[in-house]
């Protein structure tokens, strides 16, 4: 398949601007859209498939579509990418050409970054670190529900949570979902936004394996449930990912406690650097984006670390080389149903930097 861009608007609004608050994506309205810009081929192993690196909101074809500070993908069946605009609170629909429209826009919608789309209705559950009243404390973090076939009708489906950010659903159809500042876990039903916590002791900063509330995380970000039931979660702070069972018993998964670095190989000698968003394919294989080594990494089935694309450097190139291709602020990502392609959201990093694309890497 030829991937091209077109992009449109969700949903959203422009908010506040909250300098010092890095972890929570960025600051910036999005109000730029200074002209078109000229992008790489598309057919590039690493590809850029929409968005130029100015800041904008405008909808429209490939090289004439903006983003600004992009941060997360989900994919539906059919391989359309849902991507979250954190700075212009608006949720975008790009198609396998770069075409983009704004699917969601609602002044109540604001600073969306956790997303997840359920496997069994196909609606889009989203995080929000503000509430709907565009208020951002330590107590906004807000989910909702949207059917990306008739988004008029998005709901809020839990509010005065502390700040939600990775989301997955278990074998009961249950959202589970780490909350970074409050350094736990937990699960939450579509339904009723009703939580039963799950691990993690409430504002204690750590990595203590344990039970349920005698475990501790350091910044848990964004997670993946497994065939099996368990969640494996991306811990920021101390560099190495968790294996959290359906019955809250955390453990060590990969990488070495407050050791940050870059080391392919078996899980129990990797080393990761700040390991951000997670994605899993249809064979049970995972996949992360980092934000210190700037890189994609995939665990095979084996429990096998390699790196898949991406300099440490970090930067913007498209690449026909993977490995020499450049990311900036990667961070939530996705694959097609189809197995072949992964698309992620390559943003800002919440510093203003001019990295605001939505790229494509073709899997081998």
């Amino acid at each position: 398949m030829r991937w091209t861009a077109v992009v449109t608007v969700l949903a959203g609004c422009a908010f506040n601007n909250d300098p010092g608050n890095a972890p929570d994506g960025g600051s910036g309205d999005g109000s730029g859209d200074p002209g078109p810009c000229t992008l790489p081929d598309l057919s590039m192993t690493a590809a850029t498939l929409s968005g130029c690196s100015d800041a904008g909101t405008k909808d429209g074809p490939r090289g004439t579509a903006k983003f600004s500070n992009p941060v997360n993908v989900a994919l539906g069946v059919s391989g359309t990418a849902y991507v979250l605009d954190f700075d212009s609170s608006l949720l975008r629909k790009v198609d396998d050409q770069g075409n983009v429209t704004t699917l969601f826009k609602d002044p109540r919608f604001n600073r969306p970054f956790g997303m997840i789309m359920s496997p069994s209705t196909g609606y889009l559950y989203i995080e929000c670190d503000d509430d709907t009243m565009a208020n951002h404390s330590s107590t906004s973090g807000t989910i909702w529900k949207i059917d990306p076939s008739n988004p008029s009708t998005a709901t809020v489906i839990a509010s005065g949570l502390v700040r939600p950010r990775g989301l997955g659903f278990n074998s009961s159809n249950q959202l589970v979902v780490t909350d970074y500042l409050n350094m736990t876990m937990y699960t939450l039903d579509p339904t009723s936004g009703a939580a039963t916590f799950l691990a993690g002791t409430t504002g204690a900063t750590g990595h203590q394996d344990g039970h349920g509330a005698a475990s501790t995380f350091n910044i848990p970000w964004d997670l993946v449930v497994t065939g099996n039931g368990d969640v494996i979660v991306s811990e920021f702070g101390s560099h190495i990912l968790r294996k959290v069972t359906p019955a809250g018993d955390v453990t060590l998964y990969g990488g070495t406690p407050d050791l940050a670095g870059h080391q392919d190989g078996p899980l129990a000698t990797a080393l990761f650097n700040q390991p951000k968003g997670m994605t899993s394919d249809a064979s049970g294989a995972i996949y992360l984006t980092e934000w210190g080594n700037h890189d994609i990494r995939k665990i095979d089935n084996t429990g096998m670390v390699t790196t898949i694309a991406g300099e440490l450097a970090g930067g913007y190139d498209d690449n026909t080389d993977p490995m020499a291709a450049l990311y900036y602020g990667i961070e939530g990502l996705d694959i097609t149903p189809d197995g072949k392609h992964m698309v992620l959201a390559d943003g800002n990093d919440g510093d203003g930097t001019p990295y605001n694309h939505v790229r494509v890497l073709t899997l081998p």
